[in-house]
């Protein structure tokens, strides 16, 4: 399990580092005194709603990789009450996520 945890932790740096590099950016874009929000905000909401859409997988990815891996782990290793447990947990941060 933990080269599977491995492998799961780079492809979620990759895309931090993708999500960090839009945000900077639209943060370079917001500081340059020569740029002009009437301009072209329909290639400013594009970013935007690309870093929301990157953000979103990325909630994704994180919660499948936990509910598959350790979730199923501690049910197979017969302790379901800890796996119930951080299951309600799980489902109140979808819930929050979801809104």
């Amino acid at each position: 399990m933990a080269y599977c945890c491995e492998i799961e932790r780079k492809k979620l740096q990759n895309r931090i580092n993708r999500i960090a590099g839009q945000i900077n950016s639209l943060k370079n874009k917001f500081t340059d005194e020569n740029f002009n929000l009437d301009s072209d905000p329909y290639e400013t909401i594009r970013q935007l709603t690309s870093v929301k859409g990157a953000v979103n997988s990325m909630t994704a990815s994180y919660v499948e990789h936990y509910a598959k891996g350790h979730l199923i782990d501690k049910i197979k290793d017969g302790n379901s009450a800890e796996a119930q447990a951080q299951m309600d947990n799980l489902l109140d941060i979808i819930k929050v996520f979801g809104k």
